[in-house]
């Protein structure tokens, strides 16, 4: 007796996709990416110090710190915001200092430093206490005494959380009958999933 179906071939292609709403702590926070940013200006007299600041982004949203820049986009994106939205100081405080351990700069939130963007390099000058600011106009960057540092506005930052949810699935079911009649059946199911 011959089985059902000789010489079949299946194939089963499934596409699935999913996209997903970035949520912000607040409507303040402004989102890019995987991030949400708020520039908190105004009567900051209790900040003295970097610690202050990373504490004021942190009673702000849980997981929130003083900024650190991972790109080239974040930066031109933060240098756009503050021209189009936040209208800030000139000058910004980044979450970064001179690790004198190591001999390098880090970031305060522990995070990978990839990218810089210096005004300019000055090779003979004293690290220790050092950390850095942000000119706003221009994106660049200009190392300052830790003491120095711009806190009349702290720009903070955060993971943005997502909603996320499967919305399309195509299913497709090929099946190709027996080798003698080269007969091809083709179904196609397409369903919308909320």
């Amino acid at each position: 007796m011959e089985p059902p179906f000789p010489a079949l071939l299946c194939l089963l292609g499934l596409l699935a996709t999913a996209s997903g709403v970035a949520e912000c702590p607040s409507s303040a926070w402004i989102p890019f990416r995987s991030s949400c940013y708020i520039f908190l200006q105004g009567t900051l007299d209790e900040l003295d110090s970097i610690a202050d600041a990373r504490n004021l982004c942190k009673d702000n949203a849980s997981g929130a710190d003083i900024i650190s820049i991972k790109n080239k986009e974040e930066n031109t994106f933060i240098q756009e915001t503050f021209k189009n939205h936040w209208q800030g100081p000139d000058y910004i405080s980044l979450g970064m200092f001179f690790d004198t351990d190591d001999n390098a700069f880090k970031w305060s939130d522990k995070s990978e430093m990839k990218f810089t963007n210096w005004i300019e390099e000055e090779s003979n000058e004293e690290l220790l206490n050092t950390c850095a600011s942000m000119y706003t106009k221009s994106g660049e960057w200009k190392k300052i005494s830790c003491e120095d540092l711009p806190l009349t506005g702290i720009l903070c930052k955060t993971a943005c959380k997502y909603n996320v949810g499967l919305h399309h699935m195509t299913l497709s079911f090929f099946l190709c009958t027996d080798r003698h009649t080269h007969t091809y059946f083709k179904l196609l199911i397409m369903a919308k999933l909320q």
